[in-house]
């Protein structure tokens, strides 16, 4: 009986050795395994190795055809009368009173200010004139007064045009200082893309009588 109990508590025992044993191996595998993960990350965070997953942060080259372009002023066209220039005026900044401040300098020269509010959105440069084929002449009279303003086309029909300001503007010019020669062709911006201006006069023949 006593023989049989020995045997059966060294038999455990062994089962336990074994059993810690194996426990220890498989811990020590993770734990070493752990290590060089981390040994390896570290060498990757610290650009020691390159990383396998990295790439370079790169954006498309742009194309003639996602950049937006620049309208021409009609050819050889003088600014256009100040008195016949509708235009509405909006502040995408965060300056209040730009609007109302700048109608009043356009006003000075004759432009006829049909609203004046806030942008929806926002816009860092000086100004931005926006206008229809028919307004280029108008935008373009605009922007000739307000230094480092740009011109853009929309689709509108009519020839009002949108004075849309921006971060860097200040203010308009006084007329006496602003140099302005009504005489003067407007000069396209280089590589301006030419626009066509709708054709008012056309007048479509009536059939002939049959």
């Amino acid at each position: 009986m006593t023989t049989d109990l020995t045997e059966a508590q060294r038999r455990r025992a062994a089962r336990r050795r074994h059993l810690q044993q194996r426990q220890t191996l498989i811990f020590g595998i993770l734990i070493t395994a752990m290590v060089a993960v981390a040994l390896v990350a570290a060498a990757m965070w610290g650009g020691v190795i390159p990383s396998p997953f990295a790439r370079p942060f790169s954006s498309p080259e742009p194309t003639d055809a996602e950049a937006p372009a620049v309208p021409c002023p009609p050819a050889d066209a003088l600014p256009a009368p100040f008195p016949e220039i509708n235009a509405n005026v909006y502040n995408a900044t965060d300056q209040s009173g730009l609007a109302a401040r700048t109608a009043r300098g356009l006003a000075q020269y004759g432009v006829v200010i049909a609203q004046e509010s806030n942008y929806g959105g926002s816009f860092e440069g000086v100004a931005d004139i926006v206008a229809g084929p028919r307004g280029l002449q108008a935008a373009y009279t605009v922007a000739a007064i307000i230094p480092g303003s740009t011109v853009s086309l929309d689709g509108r029909d009519d020839a009002t045009v949108d004075v849309i300001l921006g971060g860097a503007f200040s203010e308009v010019p006084a007329p006496e200082a602003a140099g302005f020669d009504p005489d003067e062709p407007l000069a396209p911006p280089p590589g301006c893309s030419p626009v066509t201006v709708p054709d008012d006069d056309v007048v479509e023949e009536a059939p002939a009588a049959g």
